[in-house]
């Protein structure tokens, strides 16, 4: 098929994703709900790769899976009775009485501090020494990150916990930053959120933990938009501190392309080529790999052999639950040993949440999947505006942003890390709530 062609269908595919988002959003009443953040993201998902690695080919096949996937997604927001949800919302004091409070501030930044200092224990027992992360912090992520992909990198209490704080850290950070309307004390927090997040980017070399970081921020402070009755996703001037932010975000992320040994190269232009390389393949290898992973299973047509397991009854989905039952069979720390690569445009073995949905349940066991995980999802949604003061429903609606943005990698539950990160804070949350100081 002409590649403009097949390049317009799935546009129009993509578009169809936005669709699903504005009908939801009459279905609810408003943006801010899950079905219409789910399906933005997968807009976004899908659109941005069509035209950044645009001479990679995609089935639109695929996409129609994504897009049958979101629809069943969104099914369950038709048994809702939203505006009596809306009600009850109006009767809730603002995010400042629940958020904004010395306890929860003391909280943040004593995360933040126990976070920080677990990170750096934690690298110390990968045989790092205090001068040498002051002296030079990119060598050090270049290194880091050789020794995690050849499986040097030594099991450590320290690093869980630093991890699980850091967690923590962004959670109130953007509960925080969300409840307050000084501009001033507000950019204090945003430093004080995302400090352990960024000590992982500059000494690991890895960003998984920054973004996921961001969203899990972004999750807070939409609750507390919520809270104040405010359901607009984002308004003008958000977008605007959003861009602004995202600007300053951009370094971080070279920075960490960077550590990888990059710096050291003496030609400018191979240092762009290279760094374009990695920008690309890390935003946007997930649609074309899933896609053609995808053609291999049901059309038999792709660029390589992939390993297919079928009905593996949601190990792939929920591995962390698997693992707590005794599940001990190999993993690669990547997940999946194939690597999609198009020329020397794209490369990577990302390949969405998707590929795992459909391994475990089968086509259309995990559109049967998706209508109950959208039940689950609309469920919270309206315990959340129902409630006055419910901190698990609060918990769960920030997490379910930052784990739709993780979907175009893999499923969030592949690492025990999440569940236990969202158990400790509910308990916490919950006495922060209540303890009125």
């Amino acid at each position: 098929m002409d590649i403009f062609l097949l390049k317009i269908i799935n546009l129009s595919l993509s578009a169809a994703l936005f669709l699903i988002a504005w009908l939801a959003k009459n279905v609810v009443g408003v943006w801010l709900n899950p079905v219409s953040i789910f399906s933005l993201f997968w807009f976004f998902f899908t659109a941005f790769p069509l035209f950044v690695a645009f001479e990679a080919p995609v089935n639109p096949l695929a996409i129609a899976y994504i897009l049958a996937f979101c629809i069943f997604f969104s099914l369950s927001a038709l048994f809702f009775r939203w505006r009596r949800g809306f009600i009850r919302n109006a009767n809730k004091l603002s995010a400042a009485h629940y958020f904004d409070r010395p306890l929860i501030t003391i909280a943040l930044y004593s995360s933040c501090t126990f976070a920080t200092l677990m990170l750096i224990i934690g690298m110390l027992q990968q045989g790092f020494s205090i001068a040498l992360l002051l002296d030079s912090p990119l060598s050090i992520g270049g290194t880091y990150a050789s020794k995690r992909y050849s499986g040097e990198i030594v099991s450590s209490v320290y690093s869980q916990i630093g991890l699980q704080f850091s967690y923590c850290t962004v959670v109130l950070g953007g509960l925080l930053y969300g409840s307050r309307d000084t501009t001033r004390r507000r950019k204090k927090l945003i430093i004080i959120s995302f400090l352990p997040s960024l000590l992982v980017v500059f000494l690991q070399s890895a960003k998984g933990l920054f973004f996921f970081s961001v969203f899990l921020f972004i999750g807070g402070v939409l609750v507390t938009k919520i809270y104040d009755k405010k359901f607009s996703l984002f308004n003008g001037a958000e977008i605007r501190t959003l861009a602004t932010y995202g600007l300053f975000a951009l370094p971080v992320v070279i920075a960490s392309f960077l550590s990888r040994g990059i710096y050291q190269l003496n030609d400018s232009v191979l240092i762009i080529s290279r760094l374009r390389y990695y920008l690309i393949s890390y935003s946007s290898v997930h649609l074309p790999a899933f896609s053609d992973w995808f053609s291999d299973r049901y059309t038999g047509e792709s660029s390589m052999g992939y390993r297919q397991d079928f009905l593996s009854m949601g190990f792939y989905t929920f591995m962390s639950f698997f693992r707590l039952a005794g599940d001990d069979r190999p993993v690669l720390a990547g997940i999946y040993d194939e690597y999609y690569s198009y020329g020397d445009t794209i490369q990577g073995n990302l390949y969405t949440a998707f590929r795992g949905l459909i391994s475990d349940f089968t086509l259309p066991g995990s559109l049967l999947v998706a209508f109950i995980l959208g039940g689950l999802c609309n469920f919270f949604y309206w315990r959340l505006l129902s409630s006055r003061s419910s901190a698990f429903s609060t918990l769960f609606f920030i997490y379910f942003v930052a784990i739709s943005y993780q979907t175009y990698i893999v499923s969030s539950l592949t690492w025990i890390t999440i569940p236990v990160a969202f158990l400790v804070q509910w308990v916490m949350l919950h006495f922060l709530m209540k303890t009125r100081v």
